[in-house]
């Protein structure tokens, strides 16, 4: 009878933490990184009884997160590249708004420019359409210079937003770090806290939106993290220390990325991916060969247009 009752109670006891499980489950379902647990169960040990062995019950053996490590991989390379299309597409519409657009772009002020040149040419001696000619020439000029101030405003704005990320990216990194020390206090992945990994996996996560990153795992559960091609470069979590990453000062006019800034200086030229690889990719891409354009054809203008008009008779003959 003893048995009996023995058997019931710890299988009441072992159901209603896997009840209890189910409870937290259900409760988390809308928790950000929040992994679904699953409770494992086992037959006690049998006890021998004459020349038999009989059952003594159930236990609980462990609780373990439904949680696959290839689909959390793809899972963040593929959030990566996602994020790194917003500030190529938001920027670069900028750039296309500001030199499309008829108020401020180049397009009007050069046909009222070649209007006032042409109706020059047919009467040169006319002092109103000289006049009018300058002030068209002064509309041009006037429009480079707006030009030029918008897109460095863009530059500006995308060095801010590359701070920020930088500054993102920081804060994780010694996140995971504290993290990882707390993972050293089992040696083995199974004894860790559930809710511990998934804080683990919701800081690389939120990592991967910001850059695309390379995880090693150790068998505790820590991971050391890599913004490199490989695992031995730019190293921004190892173990429990983190590496900060900020841009670089000595280049005022350039947004690059190094790793620990105010220590031994480490230059991340193969970042990509995340926040930071759209912004590099649309200041790469579209912001400096723009802004190089630009300037190319306010010279153009300028030399071609003096060229001609030195070769012409003012007023006096």
């Amino acid at each position: 009878m003893s048995n009996i009752l023995g058997i019931s109670s710890g299988g009441i006891a072992a159901y209603q933490r896997a009840l209890s499980t189910v409870s937290n489950n259900i409760a988390n379902v809308n928790t950000e990184g929040y992994s679904r647990q699953e409770v494992s169960l086992k037959d006690s040990a049998p006890k021998k009884e004459a020349s038999m062995y009989l059952g003594t019950g159930v236990l609980l053996d462990s609780i373990k997160r439904q949680f696959d490590s290839f689909a959390e991989s793809n899972l963040r390379n593929s959030a990566s590249d996602l994020a790194s299309q917003k500030p190529m597409v938001d920027y670069a519409k900028r750039v296309m708004d500001i030199l499309g657009d008829k108020n401020v772009g180049l397009s009007s002020a050069l046909d009222t420019f070649f209007s006032s040149a042409s109706a020059l040419s047919a009467d040169p001696a006319s002092t109103v359409l000289r006049s009018s000619f300058i002030n068209s020439a002064d509309g041009v000029a006037s429009r480079f210079g707006e030009l030029s101030a918008q897109m460095d405003l863009v530059s500006k704005e995308t060095r801010q937003g590359l701070e920020s990320c930088a500054s993102q990216v920081n804060t994780l990194s010694n996140q995971l770090a504290l993290i990882n020390q707390s993972l050293t206090k089992e040696p083995n992945l199974e004894s860790q806290p559930p809710e511990l990994l998934d804080r683990r996996d919701l800081a690389l996560r939120q990592l991967s939106d910001l850059v695309r990153i390379k995880v090693e795992y150790t068998t505790n559960g820590s991971v050391s993290v890599s913004l490199g091609t490989t695992m031995t470069q730019g190293v921004v979590v190892d173990g429990i220390k983190s590496r900060p990453i900020g841009i670089n000062a000595q280049i005022s006019n350039k947004a690059e990325l190094v790793l620990d800034p105010y220590g031994k200086t480490e230059t991340l030229s193969n970042v990509s991916g995340g926040q930071i690889g759209g912004y590099n990719a649309f200041i790469t891409q579209v912001l400096e060969p723009a802004q190089k354009n630009l300037n190319q054809l306010a010279q153009t203008f300028v030399k071609e247009t003096n060229t001609i008009q030195q070769n012409g008779i003012d007023a006096y003959g």
